[in-house]
């Protein structure tokens, strides 16, 4: 019998899952316990069915968060806040929650025009909606994304946000600029990319664009909050640096590349786009 290497979970009686793991606890057992899909061509179609359900679980998410967001139901659970709701039961910050609600509209709207193919992801329609944000305008994203399809399927290549990234806007793509870091640094970026399943690259693209997000979300939020306490930071010359550095060199020949994994030493850089689009 082969191995489907998932946990299997503890006595219910002595160690309950969590409510909300209900229905994971019930698809472990109809999987790998009772095998449902051994019953033929129709258990295996339903979960299929269940599996876009899930891939696409960021627009039900976001459509629950507006609600909260829009009737204030986080007030019924105890919250004085928004930000207090989404920091304490979703473990997100509140622009990042807002920004998940974006996407959901934009998963939703798409689905509305017709669409059987979404995103399926957050990244990917924070993506679709970056070229509209740019020019100030809501744009059409229904035709933004056809585009995006037929590109995809005429070039033999897979949605991903840095492919919707280069289709709709291709100057963000090729500019780019050099860094050198300590080995060290970079083996720690290398380190947390990877646990979040993306390249050094992708991953520093993502940091700053949290930190942007995070100020703007900190300006413009009319809920009371008490500012943070600056800190200040000590600030030292690396000219006498002699400490090995690692670089990284992102070939953009093809989309999606990861980095790769050998150093070769001081002479090598990682490539950060000027502006990078929000994941």
């Amino acid at each position: 019998m082969v191995d489907h290497n998932f946990v299997y979970p503890p006595d219910q009686d002595e160690l309950p899952l969590p409510l909300w793991a209900q229905d994971c606890l019930n698809t472990f057992n109809q999987l790998f316990w009772n095998e449902v899909w051994r019953e033929g061509q129709d258990a295996i179609e339903i979960l299929h069915f269940e599996a876009k359900l899930a891939g696409h679980a960021y627009i039900k998410e976001g459509m629950i968060l507006r609600a909260f967001q829009l009737y204030k139901l986080y007030r019924d659970l105890g919250y004085k806040t928004f930000q207090d709701y989404c920091l304490k039961e979703v473990g997100k910050k509140a622009w990042q929650c807002k920004q998940l609600i974006k996407a959901a509209m934009t998963g939703w709207h798409l689905l509305c025009e017709g669409f059987q193919k979404l995103p399926n992801c957050v990244a990917q329609a924070s993506a679709l909606l970056v070229k509209s944000t740019k020019e100030g305008t809501d744009g059409d994203i229904a035709a933004d994304w056809q585009k995006c399809i037929d590109i995809a399927v005429t070039e033999g290549k897979p949605m991903t946000a840095h492919f919707i990234e280069s289709v709709l806007d291709p100057d963000s793509v090729k500019k780019t600029k050099q860094i050198k870091l300590p080995f060290e640094v970079w083996r720690a970026f290398k380190k947390k990319a990877n646990r979040a399943g993306l390249s050094v690259q992708e991953y520093l693209e993502r940091l700053a664009n949290e930190e942007d997000s995070e100020s703007l979300e900190e300006e413009s939020t009319q809920e009371d909050e008490t500012p943070a306490e600056s800190e200040e930071q000590d600030q030292h010359s690396t000219d006498n640096d002699t400490r090995t550095t690692s670089t990284v060199q992102n070939d953009r020949k093809e989309l999606g590349d990861s980095i790769c994994d050998e150093i070769s030493g001081a002479s090598q850089f990682i490539e950060i786009q000027d502006d990078p689009i929000p994941y």
